[in-house]
């Protein structure tokens, strides 16, 4: 070998050697490999997982016994009791019928039920569902009074009556207004018992009644509340009027001058109640309203409401010119 090559070659190597060292990544013709490192295996969780309009529900099937094989490790009254807990207490609703506010309607909503037995497939044939997104299964169930049928109660008036009362006296008018409120339009299902005391509630001050005359064994006296069994009364006679079923009334110890004798039916907070049910085949709406002086409660229902009237006897009319007592 000449001098000259030994030269060339100890200068290459030297080149090579410096670079390796600047460069420790260079590799001379050596293809590199990755790095390995050892890593942790998660373990499998089997989990069902229950969405329902965004939201959703994991359920850890390894927490009641499941091996993530066998599906009668799978402890199932457990699970159901989770599907208690916490998906019924969340989703499930009671379904509401339609109603009036103020004379208007308001829509009824459906209620709606987690469906057990549909979970209990699942839970059966956990190896098809596990881990994958399922909404939850619901049964929805409609009301017994639908925003539909609600509109169609006032096709067929089965009843009317009304009582005339001397607006003049404040107190008097002011109770027997407050007392139209509380049962105008009320809607009685079928089978229903309507109870005066119940729906009109707590005659008070609190309430917003005022004194005003009242019968108390059979004598006149004053007391909170004052001209509300002019409406019981009232409402007694459509009713009777419409044919309905009635279930509780008592008279005043002391003739009433507005309506016919033996025609009126007293009420008081703690004592007698006026009650009627709706023995028909159809619900009905009680429509009342007092104004100038005359009080008039109306029975309707749908048109394919049956029923068999009864003849009432009409008010006296004169009793609007008079102080006219409880």
């Amino acid at each position: 070998m000449t001098r000259k090559k030994t030269c060339f070659i100890f200068l290459l190597t030297t080149v090579v050697l410096l670079a390796s060292f600047l460069r420790p990544n260079l590799t001379l013709g050596f293809p590199k490999y990755p790095r390995v490192e050892a890593k942790s295996v998660q373990p499998f969780v089997p989990t069902m997982v229950l969405t329902y309009e965004g939201k959703q529900w994991v359920f850890y099937l390894n927490e009641i016994g499941f091996d993530g094989i066998d599906p009668t490790t799978l402890n199932q009254e457990r699970a159901m009791e989770w599907i208690v807990r916490t998906l019924e207490h969340e989703l499930n609703r009671p379904a509401r019928s339609a109603y009036y506010r103020d004379r208007r309607i308001v829509p009824h909503q459906d209620g709606r039920e987690v469906d057990r037995e549909q979970i209990k497939e699942w839970l059966n044939q956990i190896h098809e569902v596990m881990g994958q997104p399922l909404e939850v299964p619901l049964n929805w169930i409609k009301p017994s009074l639908t925003t539909e049928k609600l509109q169609h109660l006032k096709e067929k008036r089965i009843g009317t009556y009304t009582t005339y009362y001397n607006h003049r006296n404040a107190n008097r008018s002011h109770n027997i207004h407050l007392s139209v409120q509380a049962i105008d339009h009320k809607v009685l299902l079928p089978g229903e018992v309507f109870s005066f005391n119940r729906t009109v509630g707590p005659r008070s001050l609190g309430k917003g009644y005022r004194r005003a005359r009242i019968i108390v064994k059979g004598e006149y006296s004053e007391g909170i509340g004052g001209g509300i069994c002019q409406t019981s009364s009232t409402l007694y006679n459509s009713v009777d009027k419409a044919g309905l079923r009635i279930v509780e009334r008592q008279t005043h110890s002391k003739h009433v001058s507005y309506v016919p004798r033996n025609r009126d039916a007293t009420v008081s907070w703690g004592g007698p109640d006026f009650k009627f049910q709706n023995q028909l085949n159809e619900p009905i709406l009680i429509v009342a309203k007092a104004k100038y002086g005359r009080l008039t409660i109306s029975v309707y229902g749908p048109e394919e409401i049956q029923t068999v009237p009864r003849k009432v006897p009409t008010a006296p009319k004169e009793t609007a010119q008079l102080e006219v007592e409880e």
